[in-house]
């Protein structure tokens, strides 16, 4: 038996192309994300090492004043260093409590002076977030801006916001996005200066907000996954349909061969009866022949043509023997819903399209009746047609309703429709082999449903609904019940 299999729906669709999508989408965009971290760690760096760079060399500076024999004066000193250092500010030298700078000396310098010297290297004077000193065992010192130390052009452009802790709060160096929080996926980087002296803490962070997702590697997977699960849809609607081809042709195979069948029945129980009369006429006149004079060849004709006759009736007698079953037919459990699952299958959507509404209810789901799932096939394969060809011309809507369920001992398979109902004359004679209500129809179909229902030791009846339309019941005995 081929497995029923539907075409995807729009619902099961979306939702597969949902299932595919959402993973690649997710790794698209953790890719993207890691990309993006990645470069901004980088120029993070960058900007690290550029400034680590800028207080190295302030270090540099105060080692080669250091060195000098004879101190210059640092009102003189101070123009030629600011071209090439546009973050010097001052400049001044202590040595034995004396102050010679640019500026006045700070009160918290000699202190200063002093730990540089147990520390062995130059220490700094925080003034506020963005200025100071920068004081050297030598007793020399700088006064320096830490906003000057690199322009703003020489930001890379992944970097957004970035501050550097001097001691007295965050010094903001770069703002390209608002500091409070945007919604977003959030990159991070903190990393101190390289400079011994100089270890100021650099903080660098941004949001990625909507507009840096990757919109247009996402556009991409959403038509490429579009495409597979169209072209997946696609095919397995044309294997549904080949499958549903094969189905119709199998179950058009059983009808023709049921209806030989079930012809050759009929016709065996038609032709025996005057092969019948025929045998009992000729015995008839070979008995009144007795007297005449022409007897034995009267005789001889008549003994012929009643070998012919009783050769004629074992003829059809054998062949109805071939076509009715000498055995109760085999019968398992059927499921109901899987059997109705295949019929809705092949009949659904060709009665869709002539207007047809099948629909399919189960009242005892999970019970299960004892039968021949190809007879049943056929069965309810045949009422559904007739449903079918009863509705044509109905101008109202048009609904198929089969339902199934358990009545007593037995389970009970109704099939009705909203059409015109069948003709009150008509009722007694339905089952009738060659009696039919259409101008085309043969008369085998009903008969031919009633032998396979009473093969599975079940029975089928047909009646009219209340206002309109009919309804034909298949009971068939569940298990455990008395056949």
């Amino acid at each position: 038996m081929m497995s029923a299999v539907k075409p995807l729906t729009l619902t099961r669709t979306f939702l597969f192309w949902l299932v595919l999508f959402c993973p690649v989408a997710a790794w698209i965009g953790w890719q993207d994300y890691a990309d993006r971290y990645e470069r901004f760690f980088q120029d993070t760096s960058i900007v690290q090492r550029m400034l680590s760079q800028k207080t190295v060399q302030h270090e540099a500076v105060l080692e080669t004043l250091a060195a000098l024999s004879h101190a210059p004066i640092p009102e003189r000193l101070l123009p030629s260093l600011q071209a090439s250092m546009p973050q010097l500010l001052g400049l001044g030298h202590l040595r034995d409590g004396g102050w010679a700078g640019s500026t006045a000396l700070p009160p918290a310098l000699p202190a200063a002076l002093e730990e540089a010297r147990q520390a062995g290297h130059p220490v700094t004077l925080p003034l506020d977030e963005a200025c100071y000193w920068l004081v050297a065992p030598s007793g020399w010192s700088l006064l320096l801006d830490a906003r000057q130390l690199l322009p703003a052009t020489d930001f890379p452009p992944s970097l957004a916001l970035l501050t550097l802790d001097l001691g007295k709060g965050a010094l903001t160096l770069l703002a390209r996005q608002p500091a409070a929080g945007a919604p977003g996926w959030a990159l991070d980087v903190r990393k101190p200066l390289g400079a011994v002296s100089q270890p100021f803490a650099l903080h660098s962070w941004r949001t990625l907000t909507p507009a840096d997702w990757p919109w247009l590697e996402w556009l991409a997977w959403v038509v490429a996954s579009g495409l597979l699960v169209a072209g997946a849809a696609a095919w397995q609607r044309s294997r549904a349909e080949a499958r549903r081809r094969q189905e119709e042709v199998r179950l058009a195979a059983m009808a023709r061969l049921n209806t030989l069948g079930e012809m050759a029945a009929g016709l065996a129980h038609e032709l025996n009866q005057p092969l019948t009369a025929i045998l009992a006429q000729v015995r008839a006149a070979e008995r009144l022949l007795d007297d005449e004079e022409e007897r034995p060849a009267v005789r001889q004709a008549l003994l012929a043509s009643a070998g012919q006759a009783r050769r004629a009736a074992d003829i059809i007698s054998r062949m109805r023997e071939l076509v009715t079953p000498s055995s109760p037919s085999s019968r398992t459990l059927v499921d109901p819903d899987a059997l109705m699952a295949s019929l809705l299958f092949l009949r659904e959507d060709e009665l869709a399209r002539r207007g047809i509404r099948l629909a399919w209810r189960n009242t005892n789901p999970g019970v299960r009746p004892l039968g021949d799932r190809v007879a049943l096939e056929q069965i309810l394969h045949n009422l559904v047609q007739n449903a079918a060809d009863a509705l044509v011309g109905t101008p109202a809507s048009r609904t198929i309703v089969v339902t199934g369920g358990v009545e007593g001992r037995d389970y009970v398979f109704s099939v009705s429709d909203n059409g015109p109902g069948i003709p009150a004359e008509a009722l007694p004679r339905l089952f009738e082999p060659f009696y039919s209500t259409r101008p085309q129809g043969m008369g085998l179909g009903l008969a031919l449903c009633e032998t396979l229902a009473g093969a599975m030791d079940g029975r089928i009846t047909a009646s009219n609904l209340e206002p309109r339309g009919a309804r034909f019941t298949l009971s068939l005995p569940l298990a455990g019940a008395d056949a």
